[in-house]
């Protein structure tokens, strides 16, 4: 339940500030619905997948009409240029879309709305089993995305691809991911030290700031920047560290959301003392980034490893 609320957290401060646009009508062609078809017309042809909490889905492909449940979900779509397939999607989705889209609430979306859109498939994320399986029940496929690596996302892009006969552009974003992740590679391979990392998502209570820990997809990250997370050892994925336990590991490199003010972090007592904070390197990081395991958490991979090795993306 943890993990749940943090990411609700994490998607409902990535929203935040730009519900006021949330559809471009610049972007915008045409406001005909996607058609809907009925099972076993169309060419559909019936395929079962896996979702990333191991649960089997048998969908019809390719899907026509969906509904995404979280940001991440339509990034992932609209990578692979269906964004004319999405019905419904969450209503803190700042993502470009038709203004015919209908706004579904995140937190407590409603099923009765769901099932008026006749989607084809609804993609929703971890946390959200008592939803998918009310759909189920409903004959309407529902499958959950969790990834927490970026080979997580890009085997989550493939799987879109898949569903949506898009085979070809799943493969040119993944193609694009991996040469980014290669190139990433090849310069963290120079690296001399492990920095200790704190990664911050939320200090609404200072002294019991939340973090990400083992398993999250910001710990992997961290790990792949040549670097240690001082939360990797906690027993929670989204855990809550006491201002004690940060200050003993002293970490070298701060980073948090840009959400958040980096003065008042180094103003909180004690704090001036820990190495980052008097090195510095205290870093923001793009809120939209850090919180959407999609296709652009390539870019948050990016930045993190800049921010903790900045001495080897110079030299080479």
């Amino acid at each position: 339940m943890l993990k749940r609320f943090i990411i609700l957290v994490l998607f409902v401060i990535a929203g935040a500030g730009t519900q006021g646009s949330l559809v471009n009508q610049s972007n915008t062609k045409s406001p005909l619905l996607p058609p809907f078809v009925k099972g076993g017309e169309g060419g559909l042809e019936n395929i079962v997948v896996r979702d990333d909490i191991g649960r089997k889905v048998s969908i019809q492909i390719p899907v026509k009409r969906v509904v995404t449940l979280a940001p991440s979900n339509t990034d992932i779509v609209s990578a692979l240029g269906m964004t004319s397939t999405v019905v419904g999607a969450s209503n803190t989705d700042d993502n470009p879309l038709p203004s015919y889209v209908k706004r579904i609430g995140f937190i407590n979306p409603s099923v009765e709305e769901i099932v008026s859109l006749r989607p084809g498939l609804v993609m929703g994320i971890y946390g959200e089993d008592m939803i998918c399986n009310r759909l189920e029940h409903l004959n309407i496929p529902c499958i959950m995305l969790s990834p927490d690596t970026i080979d997580g996302v890009m085997h989550d892009i493939r799987l879109a691809g898949r569903i949506f006969s898009a085979n070809a552009a799943a493969s040119v974003v993944g193609n694009k991911i991996k040469g980014k992740m290669d190139w990433m590679n090849a310069k963290l391979s120079h690296c001399k030290t492990t920095p200790r990392v704190y990664f911050e998502i939320d200090a609404s209570d200072p002294s019991r700031p939340f973090s990400a820990g083992r398993g999250s997809f910001i710990d992997s990250m961290i790990t792949m920047a040549h670097a240690v997370n001082i939360a990797h050892n906690t027993n929670t994925m989204w855990p809550q560290l006491s201002e004690e336990y940060i200050l003993s590991q002293d970490p070298d490199v701060i980073i948090l959301s840009d959400k958040f003010d980096i003065n008042a972090l180094r103003k909180r007592p004690g704090w001036s003392a820990i190495k980052a904070v008097q090195t510095g390197r205290v870093y923001h990081i793009n809120e939209n980034l850090v919180s959407r395991p999609g296709p652009d958490i390539i870019n948050a991979f990016v930045q993190i490893a800049k921010d903790i090795h900045p001495e080897v993306f110079e030299k080479w």
